[in-house]
C-alpha cells in the first residue's frame, strides 16, 4: 500500500472516530434533554388535569370528567390516562398504543426512553374523590431524537465528505514531491537521465530529492563514462586516428563479415603518393591535416551509401569495400575521390586504384591479392584510372539489377526463410524473417540484392512489402514472433516513416509479437523523424532492435535515445572473441554499454555448440546463427 493511501486512511479513521464521539455525545445530550422535558410535561399535565377534574368530581359529574380526560388525551402524546372514581369504583381509562409512522421500528425498539408517569389522589378537603394516573407516550421523544439524529448524520456525512476531498487534495499537494521521486526512480531504473527534480519546501523531502538528484547525476556520469571508454577502446583498436577512417583490423573484420554471406561487389586498394609528397614538402602537420580532410570527405561518401566501407590500411594506402558494387560503381567512386583531391587544391592529385570484383568461391586473401596486383598495374599507368583485376564478374549489371528488383517488388516475387534467435536460458526471443529473390530458377540472397536496393533507394518500397507479409504470417500463427529488418535508405525517406507510423497504429494488436530491427548506421546523424517514429513504436508496444551494433564509429550514446529492447552485435566483435587469441575486450566493452541501459545483447553467426559454450562466459544474453539454421517459411499469398 502506498504512503499516500496509508496517510489518507489513518487521518480519515482518526477523524471518523472523533466525529463518532461527537455524534454520540450530541445524541446522548439530546436524549437527556428530551427525557427531562417529557418528565416535566407529564408532571404539568397531571397537575393541570387534576385541577380541571376536581369541580366535576365534587359534583359527581362523571360525564364532565370524562370529557375533560378525552380532551386532554387527544391534545397530547400520552400512552395512558386513567381515573379511578372512589364513589362508585368505576374507571375512566384511555390508552394509546399507536406507533409513530415517521420513526423506524428498530429505533423505538432500542428503548432509549424509560416510561414516564405521574399518579396522584384527587381530594376535596378531607374527602378523597379518586386516583389519577397519567403515563406519557415516548413517541414524541423518539420522533424528536430521530430528527436530531438524521440532521446530525447528514451534517456529519457532508462534513466528512468535504473533509475527505480537502484531505485528498492536501495530501496530493504535500506528497507531490514523493510522486515525482517515485517517477524519477523509475526513470533512473530505465536509465533515463533527464531533468533534475525541483527542491520541495518540506525539509525532509528536500533531503530525499537532493539524494535522488545526486544519485541520478552519478549514474548518468557513470554511464557516459562507460560509453566513452567503450568508444575510446573501439577507436584505438579499429580506427585510424589521422584520417578518422577505419584501420586495417576494421577493414578485415568488415570484409570477413561480407564474405561470410552470399553477395556481390568487390574490394579496391588505393595508393596515394601525394601523402608522402605533402609530408616531405610541408611536414607532418600538413600531412595530418590533409588526411583529416580527406577522411571526412570519404566518410561522407560512405554515409550516403550503406554498401560502402573505406579504411586506411597503411601510410599511403586505403582500402574500399563495395558491397553490391559493379565495375561502374567503382569507376564512380574513383571519380568522387578525384573530386575530393581536387578540392584540396593539390596540383599532383594522382592515385593508383586496383579493384578485384568478387567471385563467390574466392576468399579474402585472394581478393586482396588480386586488388593489390591491379593496384601495381595502376601505379605503372599513373593516370588515376582504376584497374580491374581479371576474373569472374558479377552476373548482373546495375541496370539489370534495377529491372529485376522492380519487377519482383511489383509482382511480390519474394521467398522467405526464418531463423530463431535464442536466449541463453533456452527460450526463443523471436524468429528473424529473411528474404530472397527467385527468378528463372536463380536464387538471390539478401546479401546480393540488398546493396543494390540501398543504392537504388528502393528500401522504402521493399520494407513495406516485407512488413505486410510479416503481418500475414502473424495472422496465420498466433504463437509466432517475428523480427523484420529495415534498410538505411527507407529510414531517411519521409514517406516511408509516415507509412510506418500508420502501419504500427493499424496493427497494434500484433505489437507484442513483432520486432523492428534498425541498422546502427541509421543513427550516425540526427534524424528527428526517425526518433519520433521509434517513440511511437515504443508507445504501441513493438519490440525495437539494433542490427550491426558496434559496427560504426559513431558514439554509442544513441542507445539512450532509441532505448532498444535488444542489440545484435556486429560479427566482427564476436569473431575476435571466438578467434584463436580469444580477445573479448571489445565485445565486453560494447556489451556493458548496452547492459547499463538494460538492453539485451545477441551474438550473431554462432556456428556450433563449441562456439556457444565460449560465448556463455561472455557478456551476451542470446545468440543466432547456423547452430539453428534458417528454415523455409511460407506465407499465404506468396507468389
Amino acid at each position: 500500500m502506498t504512503l499516500y493511501r496509508q496517510l489518507l486512511i489513518v487521518v480519515l479513521v482518526i477523524y471518523g472516530a472523533l466525529l463518532a464521539v461527537v455524534f454520540s455525545q450530541e445524541i446522548s445530550a439530546a436524549r437527556r434533554v428530551l427525557s427531562e422535558q417529557q418528565q416535566s410535561d407529564i408532571n404539568n399535565a397531571s397537575t393541570y388535569l387534576g385541577l380541571a377534574l376536581q369541580p366535576y368530581l365534587e359534583q359527581q359529574d362523571k360525564v364532565g370528567a370524562e370529557s375533560v380526560i378525552n380532551a386532554m388525551f387527544d391534545s397530547g402524546y400520552y400512552r395512558q390516562i386513567r381515573l379511578a372514581l372512589y364513589q362508585d369504583d368505576s374507571v375512566i381509562d384511555r390508552v394509546n398504543p399507536t406507533q409513530l409512522r415517521d420513526v423506524p421500528a428498530w429505533f423505538t425498539s432500542l428503548e432509549l426512553f424509560e416510561q414516564v408517569g405521574s399518579e396522584q389522589v384527587l381530594t376535596s378537603g378531607w374527602l378523597q374523590l379518586g386516583e389519577l394516573k397519567v403515563v406519557g407516550h415516548p413517541g414524541y421523544a423518539y420522533l424528536q431524537l430521530w430528527q436530531v439524529l438524521v440532521n446530525l448524520l447528514k451534517l456529519f456525512v457532508v462534513g466528512y465528505l468535504i473533509t475527505v476531498l480537502l484531505l485528498i487534495r492536501a495530501l496530493q499537494y504535500l506528497l507531490k514531491p514523493l510522486k515525482q521521486i517515485e517517477q524519477r526512480a523509475k526513470e533512473v531504473s530505465k536509465r533515463e537521465f533527464g531533468h533534475r527534480l525541483a527542491l520541495p519546501k518540506t525539509a525532509e523531502l528536500r533531503t530525499v530529492v537532493k539524494a535522488i538528484n545526486s544519485m541520478s547525476d552519478s549514474i548518468a556520469k557513470q554511464f557516459e563514462q562507460q560509453v566513452k571508454e567503450a568508444h575510446a577502446l573501439r577507436e584505438r583498436a579499429f580506427k585510424d586516428l589521422s584520417s578518422g577512417l577505419g584501420n586495417r583490423a576494421h577493414f578485415i573484420n568488415q570484409s570477413t563479415n561480407w564474405l561470410a554471406e552470399k553477395g556481390s561487389g568487390g574490394i579496391a586498394l588505393i595508393q596515394l603518393p601525394l601523402i608522402d609528397h605533402i609530408y616531405h614538402e610541408q611536414g607532418f602537420e600538413a600531412r595530418d591535416s590533409f588526411l583529416k580532410d580527406l577522411g571526412a570527405g570519404l566518410r561522407e561518401l560512405a554515409e550516403q551509401d550503406a554498401g560502402l566501407e573505406v579504411a586506411r590500411i597503411a601510410n599511403l594506402e586505403f582500402a574500399v569495400l563495395g558491397q553490391g558494387y559493379t565495375q561502374d560503381e567503382f569507376i564512380e567512386f574513383a571519380e568522387s575521390l578525384q573530386k575530393l583531391l581536387q578540392l584540396a587544391r593539390h596540383e599532383d592529385a594522382r592515385f593508383a586504384m586496383g579493384v578485384k570484383l568478387r567471385d563467390q568461391e574466392q576468399n579474402l586473401g585472394e581478393l586482396l591479392g588480386g586488388a593489390d596486383a591491379a593496384m601495381q598495374q595502376a601505379l605503372e599507368r599513373n593516370d588515376s584510372q582504376p584497374v580491374f583485376a581479371s576474373g569472374a564478374q558479377p552476373s548482373l549489371s546495375r541496370t539489370q539489377w534495377k529491372a529485376l528488383i522492380e519487377e519482383c517488388l511489383d509482382k511480390q516475387q519474394l521467398s522467405y526463410k526464418r531463423q530463431a534467435v535464442h536466449l541463453l536460458d533456452g527460450s526463443v526471443l523471436h524468429h528473424e524473417l529473411f528474404t530472397t529473390i527467385e527468378v528463372d530458377a536463380q536464387r538471390y540472397a539478401a546479401g546480393q540484392f540488398m546493396p543494390m536496393i540501398e543504392q537504388l533507394r528502393l528500401g522504402g518500397q521493399f520494407d513495406q512489402l516485407v512488413a505486410d507479409q510479416a503481418i500475414l504470417a502473424l495472422q496465420q500463427d498466433d504463437s509466432l514472433k517475428l523480427a523484420i529488418n529495415t534498410s538505411v535508405s527507407s529510414l531517411v525517406d519521409k514517406g516511408f516513416l509516415e507509412w510506418l507510423q500508420r502501419f504500427a497504429e493499424r496493427y497494434q494488436r500484433f505489437a507484442p509479437r513483432l520486432a523492428f530491427e534498425f541498422p546502427e548506421a541509421a543513427f550516425g546523424s540526427e534524424n528527428t523523424r526517425l526518433n519520433h517514429v521509434i517513440q511511437r513504436l515504443h508507445h504501441f508496444g513493438y519490440q525495437i532492435g539494433i542490427d550491426h551494433y558496434g559496427r560504426n564509429f559513431n558514439s554509442l550514446s544513441y542507445l539512450n535515445t532509441v532505448k532498444p529492447h535488444y542489440v545484435k552485435i556486429d560479427y566482427a566483435y564476436t569473431a575476435l572473441a571466438l578467434g584463436d587469441e580469444g580477445d573479448a575486450h571489445f565485445l565486453s566493452a560494447i556489451c556493458r554499454a548496452a547492459h547499463n541501459l538494460q538492453v539485451q545483447t545477441i551474438a550473431q553467426r554462432v556456428e556450433d555448440q563449441a562456439q556457444l559454450e565460449q560465448l556463455r562466459s561472455l557478456a551476451i544474453d542470446g545468440y543466432q546463427g547456423y547452430i539453428s539454421a534458417p528454415e523455409a517459411f511460407s506465407i499465404d499469398g506468396d507468389k
